[in-house]
């Protein structure tokens, strides 16, 4: 996927398919940790009787989706689950037994009928969404009775904090692009077959630029993302003769499609994060189209960092 394909969840879309399972991680003392929240969801989940349909919207790996297919073990019928996303997902019926995956789907648009489903979950998802199609269609699709959990990003959270850091992190080191600039200007020299002089001068300004840029490093966690990115950098300057040209060009297409959707995902993660006056907004909105708040809280994880809000609805 390149820079410029901007379908609907396009910054997601690669991070799954790499297989991946957590949806972030933690920094700790000790490195980073899987953020993991099955003791929020286990309970949520098991209350719901034998052949409930369940929907987690924004599923990603389907992580959520399966503490509800484990909660249903057991149960005769089992819960129904189907996870979706924005994103273009390996859709279809997953390996595990009453779970179907299903990519490209819009929160503001659900593919299913009315009173569909008896509950409904949502982990640092609905919140990226517009909230006044995605509430609206929520409620739609949930039965009257229904309840629906969300875990949302909060404004305060350690996660929040973590990635702003990141952020401005990578723009610090690698935010202005002169690396990248002229690591093509020198690969592009080689593949043009320009006399050695202008070589000569393509590869010391794409090593300067590098060296620039390896200089803004830091040690600390924030600068993970660009040191690893900056590590390729480098490598591509030092073994530049042994680069076929056409394919290094590629490749720094590839890295560059590649940073685009790290920054997007965590600019949209910080733009989504909800203060307390958020968090009152959506609600109040959620009120308005029959999803009545039943509970309301901060979540934490297991070494007590703050993480999210927690909020129940019920569907009048």
């Amino acid at each position: 996927m390149t820079i410029t394909d901007k379908r609907i969840g396009w910054h997601w879309t690669d991070y799954w398919r790499t297989g991946r399972a957590e949806v972030l991680s933690v920094q700790t003392s000790e490195g980073p940790v899987a953020l993991d929240t099955a003791e929020i969801w286990r309970g949520f989940f098991a209350d719901f009787p034998a052949g409930s349909r369940l929907i987690d919207l924004a599923t990603g790996s389907g992580q959520v989706a399966r503490h509800a297919v484990a909660a249903g073990t057991g149960k005769s019928p089992p819960l129904e689950v189907v996870g979706v996303d924005y994103a273009s997902l390996d859709s279809g019926v997953s390996a595990d037994p009453g779970l179907t995956l299903m990519g490209e789907v819009s929160l503001e648009a659900l593919p299913f009928p009315a009173a569909h489903f008896d509950g409904a979950s949502s982990q640092f998802g609905i919140e990226y969404a517009d909230a006044r199609r995605a509430l609206p269609e929520l409620s739609r699709v949930l039965k009257p009775g229904g309840k629906c959990r969300m875990l949302l990003h909060h404004a305060g959270s350690v996660i929040t904090g973590q990635t702003a850091a990141q952020i401005a992190a990578y723009d610090g080191v690698l935010g202005g692009g002169a690396a990248i600039r002229q690591a093509r200007r020198a690969f592009g020299a080689h593949l043009k077959g320009a006399p050695p002089a202008t070589l000569r001068q393509a590869e010391a300004a794409f090593a300067d630029a590098v060296r620039k840029t390896a200089a803004r490093l830091r040690p600390e966690p924030a600068f993970d993302q660009p040191r690893y990115l900056v590590g390729y950098l480098v490598d591509l300057c030092e073994r530049i003769d042994r680069y076929d040209p056409a394919n290094a060009l590629k490749r720094l297409d590839e890295f560059e499609a590649g940073n685009a959707a790290w920054r997007q995902r965590q600019h949209c993660q910080v733009r989504a994060a909800l203060d307390q006056g958020g968090l009152e907004a959506l609600v109040h909105r959620a009120g308005r189209v029959g999803l009545t708040a039943i509970e309301q809280g901060e979540a934490h994880d297991s070494r007590g960092a703050l993480i999210g809000w927690t909020v129940a609805f019920s569907r009048a």
